[in-house]
């Protein structure tokens, strides 16, 4: 029902380098790439990880920063901080987890979704023994971790578009993406048919094309958790 070529914008990042969590450089640059599309959207985002570890990381380097907007960080089992980001305007909610399906947050308040890495499982005894029944690693990637990842990033794609009238951004930074890399025809064809960009300037175009003046003009009162 959604129309998605109309008010949706798929940004695929190129600025960043290959992602590992454990690298603090790769972290800084998710901080910088971060940060440039929060100010380009004017908050009004979540920021989706796959680690827990990563994400309070790069939330402490963006908390140093003293951006214009209250930011979150929602953990394991932490609801208030998701309730905030709810309650406010142009806040900014870090998330794991739950966030990836179920969470339904309608209208401006999330206008920009930035998934941070593509959803692969991390190892576990349960993905090791499902690799034995395969004849290969080839064969096990082709035929179970990339199309459950896949799933995985549809499920996450889904929080932002929650209604006809919702318009937002989905950045993926995760430079196995961008054109020209190993998932980019994959992760198109598996999400909704939107119009695509590297250039962040295209989406502060985008979104003051499609959101009313008062979204710009919006101070959250709420204070940052």
């Amino acid at each position: 029902p959604f129309d998605h070529q109309s008010n949706t914008l798929l940004y695929l990042s190129e600025a960043m380098p290959f992602p590992d969590n454990k690298n603090r450089e790769y972290l800084a640059a998710v901080a910088l790439e971060v940060e440039r599309l929060l100010l380009a959207a004017h908050g009004h985002a979540a920021v989706l990880f796959t680690s827990y570890n990563a994400m309070g990381l790069v939330c402490s380097m963006l908390k140093a920063r003293r951006l214009p907007f209250p930011l979150f960080q929602m953990g394991r089992r932490d609801t208030a901080a998701l309730e905030k980001f709810k309650a406010g305007t142009n806040g900014v909610l870090f998330a794991s987890g739950a966030l990836w399906e179920g969470i339904d947050i309608p209208g401006d308040t999330l206008s920009l979704l930035i998934i941070v890495k593509l959803p692969f499982a991390a190892p576990d005894p349960i993905g090791e023994y499902e690799k034995g029944l395969y004849s290969g690693m080839d064969e096990y990637k082709a035929k179970a971790l990339v199309p459950d990842m896949l799933v995985k990033l549809k499920q996450g794609f889904g929080r932002l578009i929650r209604t006809e009238v919702d318009t937002g951004v989905c950045a993926i930074l995760d430079s196995r993406a961008k054109k020209g890399a190993p998932y980019h025809r994959r992760v198109l064809a598996a999400l909704p048919n939107c119009r695509v960009t590297a250039d962040i300037s295209a989406v502060e175009r985008f979104l003051r094309e499609k959101k009313p003046p008062e979204y710009f003009e919006e101070e959250d009162v709420c204070a940052a958790a």
